[in-house]
């Protein structure tokens, strides 16, 4: 029976694995490596269900089913000390019948505060590259810690969404009255348009073959347009690019929004008005999905218009996703 909607949650210290379907012969194998299974197995504590001790390294878990072959899972969020929104885009299912790898591609928020153990951790994933997309004021302000063997390029995506000081400046002086789910979307449409350059940027360093982790200040606008870029070059249908959006509001850092809330109030506005701004809410991606599919088709179409050929697609895709079954 075909094993599907693996799960990875974390329960103190432990971490709780359950899917859906599976034989009495499936056995479940625990490494550090995402593609390799090593040799610690064992069997379900019970159909659809087990539990391992959580260590302090990256675990991955490879389900073998006979008729199946390996599945591999692991935990979406990794722990970080300074980081709240450091995400592996592994696992999502995609068109050609395959997954996104896990431990290739990761996403985050602010990267400035990350302790020496962070740091540790990132060289323990293997990430060679560092794609920082804040403006030059935010790198000014607030420059990433990340180890010395991590090659840090910036790429600033600067738009109104994404520079939420300088909106907050509009919103005092009375210039911006309003800020809802279709001004987000407009928003990420205008960098889709004008930063392909990036992405292509990236997509080369993903085609070397090297692990790569970019991130802005929340990590959900800038980062989540080119998440959604590079998980649409991989495959991954559009239901899949809206969960990975979503995830950042329940990911993102407690009470980042209350000191724009407090400085809105006092000037005289309502918040509420504004809310969309420290959100990810589903509906934004979707009417930004809306607006991409009008404007260029699909995903590959968008990847030519910004310069892409099908030849690099397809090489990326190698990169990026397993075998199809």
């Amino acid at each position: 029976m075909t094993v599907t909607h693996i799960n990875v949650v974390t329960d103190d210290d432990e971490l709780i694995i359950t899917w859906r379907g599976g034989s009495p012969s499936l056995s479940v194998f625990v490494s550090a490596d995402p593609d390799d299974p090593g040799t610690d197995v064992r069997a379900p504590d019970a159909p659809g269900r087990t539990v391992i001790a959580r260590t302090a390294r990256r675990q991955y878990i490879h389900l073998f089913e006979p008729e199946q072959g390996f599945i591999v899972a692991a935990e979406r969020c990794l722990d970080m000390d300074g980081a709240d929104n450091f995400r592996d885009l592994g696992g999502y299912p995609t068109a050609q019948g395959s997954h996104s790898r896990w431990g290739r591609l990761f996403r985050s928020d602010r990267l400035d505060e990350l302790t020496a153990d962070d740091q540790a951790r990132i060289e323990s994933l293997n990430i060679s590259t560092v794609f920082d997309l804040r403006s030059d004021g935010e790198v000014a302000m607030a420059p990433d810690r990340l180890p010395s063997t991590v090659r840090h390029v910036h790429l600033p995506m600067s738009s109104d969404v994404a520079q939420q000081r300088s909106m907050l400046a509009r919103i005092i002086d009375g210039t911006l009255v309003k800020f809802d789910n279709d001004d987000m979307s407009s928003g990420y449409l205008r960098m889709l348009e004008g930063f392909g350059d990036y992405f292509i940027e990236v997509i080369n360093e993903i085609i070397a073959g090297n692990r790569v982790l970019f991130h802005c200040t929340a990590g959900k606008d800038r980062t989540g347009v080119m998440a959604m870029v590079l998980l649409g070059l991989a495959g991954v249908p559009d239901a899949h690019l809206l969960d990975d959006y979503e995830l950042s509001q329940q990911y993102r850092r407690p009470g980042t929004d209350s000191p724009f809330r407090e400085k809105i109030r006092s000037a005289g506005f309502d918040p509420d008005d504004f809310e969309t701004m420290w959100q990810s809410p589903r509906a934004v991606m979707r009417l930004t999905l809306e607006g991409f599919q009008q404007r260029w088709g699909d995903h590959a179409s968008y990847l030519n218009w910004i310069g892409v050929s099908d030849e690099t697609i397809a090489a990326a895709r190698a990169e990026l996703c397993t075998t199809a079954a």
